[in-house]
């Protein structure tokens, strides 16, 4: 396993409290950064915090703050929270998500596609808007957006999840030339199929949808939230100092095919 030294930096993860987003600030934490757990719910924020606590991070490098990514006035008082109790902003990791719907076109609901697209595109318009001042008041810093192999390719009736997960890449993108001259690096994650809780429920629920999805990936496996996690970290360290504006597939060959 590759090890960082995050000591005194600082790292905002939403949708923190499970899955990808959960594994990555659980990541940060071991890397010795302080780190913000930024999500809905109160009471699982609580756990994920006691459980980062339990696995060896100092009560005072972890907070959670109940954010809506939807709502901007929340969004940025985790981030003024985040300078508040830490002093400074030097990572953000956008995992907020949801899926969305699984339904042929004339039969979706448009307040479905207006949910999709406020968490998983607004929300990460919105987190960049204010991570980017309070990295630039640190000295730069790293942010990577978590979009999808379906940010990259399209996928029959999952119209608001994919159009949500291009829009991630083309932001990115966009951020990224934007704020390069000004020490901020932005990167995406194309991540495969992964082995989270939600996709464990998948599996229990349709175990033959989930197998065929798996069986689309050339290395004929889930990932782990933790190699997932692992991108996240390379692309926040020096060693990917001059990476900017990439899409990073996570995906166990599933783009390439």
């Amino acid at each position: 396993m590759i090890t960082y030294d995050f000591s005194g930096r600082v790292a905002l993860v939403t949708g923190g409290t499970s899955g990808i987003g959960l594994a990555t600030a659980r990541a940060f934490a071991r890397a010795g950064a302080q780190v913000t757990v930024a999500a809905r719910g109160e009471e699982a924020g609580r756990r994920a915090c006691a459980a980062l606590e339990q696995e060896g991070a100092p009560a005072l490098a972890v907070q959670f703050v109940q954010t809506d990514v939807r709502d901007e006035a929340s969004v940025k008082r985790a981030v003024e929270q985040t300078v508040s109790r830490f002093g400074r902003l030097d990572f953000a990791a956008n995992c907020a998500g949801v899926g969305g719907d699984m339904a042929r076109l004339e039969e979706t609901d448009q307040a479905v596609w207006d949910s999709v697209m406020a968490i998983n595109a607004r929300g990460v318009w919105l987190a960049m808007r204010h991570e980017i001042p309070a990295m630039l008041a640190s000295g730069g810093g790293a942010i990577v957006n978590m979009s999808s192999i379906y940010g990259a390719a399209g996928k029959a009736a999952h119209h608001a999840y994919v159009a949500s997960k291009h829009a991630v890449l083309g932001m990115t993108r966009s951020v990224a030339l934007e704020v390069a001259p000004r020490g901020i690096r932005v990167n995406a994650l194309c991540a495969g199929v992964t082995r989270t809780p939600a996709m464990q429920q998948a599996e229990a629920l349709a175990p033959a949808l989930v197998e065929a999805l798996v069986a689309q990936h050339p290395m004929a496996r889930m990932a782990t939230e933790e190699e997932i996690a692992g991108a996240a970290l390379w692309l926040c360290s020096e060693a990917a100092g001059y990476v900017t504006g990439a899409p990073l597939q996570v995906d166990g060959g599933f783009l390439a095919a």
